[in-house]
């Protein structure tokens, strides 16, 4: 739901009283969210001043104190000031209004101008990915390729011009040849995604830097089984008959019919699992003398999302529309660390990134379109005092 300014300062006219909801206060930050992130910030710095003022005062008021206070304490040194705001400041929405105006000045300086410019130039990814045949033969999906790719194991696969993979079963697939050996894959590089839809009707989309390996063809298997490295968000068609089994590095996970997604990034500690609808069983994986077998398994409802770090899983509520977010073209974080915030732009950007020294403990709060460029992208860390520049497709934290 989109606000304009005048109900933003009604939301925060109740939220300087302590009156406001938490779904006011969520519509107030993220307004807030997309009027800093916009492509072109035209606004002057008087457009934001009052409001920046007024988010001051209200918070001023909560902690029993005035302005004439804070400018008569000569005792109080500036930095103490600024300590006691970062620690009393209770949402994204008053750190946002705080240090958008020195960010702005600091806009014009020559070194972040540089930054800016070289990252304005580095573009959203695409709906592009790569499909290897069981021949080992790589097709390069992209706009410019449409129609009949290929048949084999008596199906055909097609892209349509919407960019989406279709696996349609044209014939049973010759007995010399069982289905179950005729593997493909689909691959995405950082800066693409794509989806397919198998034989049974399946559909997978994949996020940037993944891949699926699946069967051309389900025919004569008792199980559906895929294997996923990276992110993919399942749609799983019902089939009670023939279980669907999805399997990463480290976890399997069992449906007959639902919708869920899983991110299991080799460069992310943890595995995330997050059901929609429909019920999964996920079981984590443990290798004996080179042979597998499930180590602990936990059974999901939806709106449940089961986080797995080595062999143990915990069960804990699902953010749906955050764990989805990417699969609508949106970055959403959350009181989310650098490193991860980072690590999502390096694989949708493609790029390499470098910490030099510690690395920053600062969090992130807001919803970025996909669609955007890396400039746009950058300008949430712009919201910290976090200093960085890009080299190439290289950005460097200091």
């Amino acid at each position: 739901m989109m606000i304009n300014e005048k109900e933003a300062l009604t939301l925060l006219s109740k939220y300087n009283s302590g009156t406001a909801t938490d779904t006011e206060i969520k519509l107030l930050e993220s307004w807030y969210s997309a009027e800093i992130l916009k492509q072109s910030l035209s606004e002057t710095e008087e457009d934001f001043s009052h409001l920046k003022d007024e988010i001051w005062a209200g918070t001023l008021q909560r902690a029993n104190l005035t302005e004439e206070e804070e400018h008569i304490s000569e005792k109080r040194p500036v930095r103490s000031i600024k300590r006691w705001y970062q620690l009393t400041a209770a949402a994204v929405i008053l750190i946002i209004g705080s240090v958008y105006l020195l960010n702005k000045q600091q806009t014009g300086e020559n070194s972040l101008s540089k930054t800016l410019e070289i990252a304005d130039h580095i573009t959203a990814g695409k709906n592009k990915a790569t499909l290897t045949l069981a021949n080992g033969h790589q097709i390069i999906l992209s706009d410019d390729v449409k129609g009949k790719l290929a048949e084999e194991a008596g199906v055909s696969i097609t892209k349509t011009s919407s960019g989406e993979l279709i696996y349609t079963v044209i014939s049973k697939p010759d007995n010399a040849t069982p289905s179950g050996s005729v593997y493909n894959t689909i691959s995405t590089a950082a800066g693409e995604n794509y989806q397919v839809v198998l034989p049974d009707g399946s559909k997978i989309k994949l996020n940037a830097a993944s891949s699926l390996k699946y069967p051309a063809s389900f025919a004569f298997q008792k199980d559906r089984r895929v294997e996923l490295i990276g992110e993919a968000y399942f749609e799983v068609a019902k089939d009670k008959n023939h279980p669907f089994k999805v399997k990463t590095n480290a976890q399997e996970v069992e449906v007959l019919g639902t919708h869920f997604n899983i991110s299991s990034y080799a460069d992310h500690a943890i595995t995330n699992t997050t059901l929609i609808e429909g019920s999964v069983k996920v079981s984590s994986l443990s290798y004996t003398e080179g042979k597998e077998r499930a180590a602990h398994t936990i059974l999901l409802k939806p709106g449940e999302q089961a986080l797995q770090k080595a062999n143990n899983i915990t069960m804990v509520p699902a953010d749906i529309e955050q764990a989805t977010a990417w699969t609508e073209g949106w970055f959403y974080f959350k009181s989310t660390n650098l490193q991860d915030v980072l690590s999502e732009a390096a694989k949708w950007y493609d790029l390499e990134i470098v910490y030099r020294g510690a690395i920053p403990t600062d969090r992130f709060t807001g919803k970025i379109p996909k669609t955007a460029s890396l400039g746009k992208f950058i300008k949430l860390l712009q919201l910290s005092d976090i200093k960085f520049s890009i080299e190439g497709r290289k950005m460097i934290i200091n």
